[in-house]
């Protein structure tokens, strides 16, 4: 039960972070490549210090979730990002590529509503 909760907490505090970059993208005065580039590395730099705090071995899920957040942020992101920035590329095809990585590694059915949530996210983006 702790853990579910603090794996709530670690969601929904990634959720503030990633819209802190969202709108920092918005009201950018930097070009649009400029502020691009700016935001994927902070964005690595958000889901690399989340991710870390997992174990996907002992329980999957809350990077399945983490991975749900990052995708829905990209999407939310993609209009203010210019098509331009490289890094836009290479950060999307990474992250699609650590979540099939992820959910190739499950043993067992992943819940209903994250797996509605993780599909919702995709076809999103």
């Amino acid at each position: 039960m702790a853990e579910e909760e603090g794996s709530a907490t670690e969601v929904v505090a990634l959720r503030h972070k990633f819209q802190d970059l969202i709108s920092a993208l918005k009201r950018s005065s930097e070009s649009t490549l400029d502020a691009s580039n700016c935001f994927c590395q902070d964005f690595c730099q958000v889901l690399m210090h989340h991710g870390c705090q997992w174990k996907p071995d002992e329980d999957p899920l809350p990077l399945l979730e983490m991975y749900t957040v990052a995708i829905m942020c990209c999407a939310e992101a993609s209009p203010f990002l210019s098509p331009e920035c490289e890094h836009v590329t290479d950060v999307l095809e990474k992250l699609s590529w650590s979540c099939l990585n992820l959910l190739l590694s499950f043993s067992e059915q992943i819940p209903g509503a994250l797996w509605e949530e993780f599909q919702s996210s995709v076809k999103v983006n």
